[in-house]
């Protein structure tokens, strides 16, 4: 997706979500940089582009998701890589 799709949606979420964490409700102060987040992650079926999948993440929160996400990958791959039992 190109960087001013991004910019686009980021745009048309943050006027939706009245520059509010999707998360914690937490409105964006200042300078403070909040990011554009799928909520459901593509790579778990959520769509890249669909308003519905897409909220605005404070940092705390987005370091918090980022690292459950990623723990969750990686049991998921230990479990595919798990030789039977037999």
């Amino acid at each position: 997706m190109s960087s001013g799709t991004m910019r686009s949606l980021k745009k048309r979420v943050t006027a939706r979500d009245n520059d509010s964490c999707y998360v914690c409700g937490r409105e964006r102060q200042d300078d403070e940089i909040f990011d554009l987040e799928h909520i459901r992650p593509i790579s778990q079926g959520g769509s890249a582009r669909d308003m519905d999948n897409l909220g605005l993440i404070c940092p705390e929160d987005h370091a918090i998701k980022s690292k459950a996400e990623a723990a969750q990958a990686n049991r998921s791959r230990a479990g595919r890589n798990r030789r039977p039992e037999g």
